[in-house]
């Protein structure tokens, strides 16, 4: 019996020791701070690639999706308005390019362009009539690219119909294309596609088109010349065209009177001035004036026959001009008058009793 409850006492003395041991590590556990700072030191690495996924979650959209939409959009959204152009020293199939074009955006997102190959065309879905080296520029609101280059012609006969509407329009659109690189202070590059409607000023049919001080010469020149005037040309536009030698058939009423050739001609903004030299066939001239058009005054049409370049034939030019025939008034007694041959055919400015021309 005594045995028994020595053993019985053994085993409670040695449950109340582990006890107190128990207790006695539970109040030496470390703080949670601790055993944070040491689970972090043991499972860095574990801590870095969670953080480093939720980085590329949040930023590989930005970077690779919203940043080239963004930039997309402000390529969108600008404009591109011609300041100046020159088409300059015209070949069969090339031409120098000059163009300064403003770049005007709403946008704050100030970048870097990178040079690309842009293409000019009529229409969206038109084949290009000239591709020329795009410069790289800073692209902010207000800034500005310069090109000066040798370009081919790409397309004949789409060239052919942008010259037409070069001169017969008051206004027509073009459209660049381009493909190029933007980038924006650090982030990576990103490219951009081109696809901008470019309004622009035609010649108008050349509108104000104007013969004026012309005037026989008594003397024949050797190559036939018996006439000279000056032609008035105004340019609406900011562009300049060189167009070479121009020679043109004039008819009055298809009744050939003559031709007419114009020198050098660079049709500069603004209003031009060009010396003319005619060849007339006085005969045919008299003979309307003595019929159908006795008041003396006649409507001079005048059709372009050709367009000359360094000896060159232009015949984008010459198809342009000539779909743009031109009509002016001309007063043939005061011209004889004031060459002194009106009194041999016994008329002049006064004597209108027979006038039945009709203008």
């Amino acid at each position: 019996m005594s045995e028994e409850l020595s053993k019985e006492g053994s085993r409670h003395l040695e449950q109340d020791g582990v006890a107190a041991v128990e207790d006695n590590n539970a109040s030496k556990r470390p703080p949670f701070k601790q055993r944070f700072k040491r689970h972090c030191a043991r499972f860095w690495w574990l801590h870095f690639l969670i953080f480093a996924a939720i980085v590329l979650v949040i930023v590989l959209p930005i970077v690779y999706v919203a940043y080239p939409h963004k930039a997309q959009g402000v390529i969108n959204n600008s404009q591109l308005v011609a300041t100046s152009m020159a088409i300059l020293q015209p070949a069969p199939n090339a031409f120098n390019l000059e163009l300064s074009d403003m770049f005007l955006s709403n946008s704050s997102l100030k970048s870097h362009l990178d040079p690309f190959l842009g293409a000019f065309s009529l229409t969206e879905s038109s084949p290009p009539f000239v591709k020329f080296p795009v410069p790289a520029i800073e692209a902010s609101n207000g800034s500005q690219a310069h090109i000066a280059e040798r370009v081919q012609i790409a397309n004949m006969d789409e060239w052919d119909k942008y010259t037409k509407a070069v001169l017969l329009s008051e206004e027509f659109d073009i459209y660049l294309k381009g493909k190029g690189g933007l980038k924006y202070g650090k982030l990576p590059k990103t490219t951009v596609t081109y696809d901008k409607q470019v309004t622009v000023k035609g010649l108008n049919g050349l509108k104000g088109f104007a013969l004026t001080d012309f005037a026989l010469i008594t003397e024949a020149l050797k190559n036939g010349t018996n006439a000279h005037g000056t032609v008035f040309i105004p340019n609406p536009t900011t562009s300049t065209y060189e167009m070479g030698n121009l020679t043109m058939n004039m008819y009055v009423k298809n009744t050939y009177v003559g031709n007419s050739t114009l020198k050098d001609v660079v049709i500069r903004p603004g209003n031009n001035t060009f010396n003319m030299y005619a060849t007339t066939n006085q005969t045919a001239v008299v003979g309307l004036l003595f019929t159908t058009f006795k008041c003396g005054i006649f409507p001079i049409d005048i059709v372009a026959s050709g367009s000359t370049y360094n000896g060159q034939r232009l015949p984008y030019y010459e198809k342009a001009l000539q779909a743009n025939n031109l009509t002016v008034q001309l007063n043939v007694i005061k011209v004889l008058e004031e060459a002194g041959l009106a009194q041999y055919l016994g008329i002049n400015t006064t004597s209108k009793e027979n006038c039945t021309g009709k203008l």
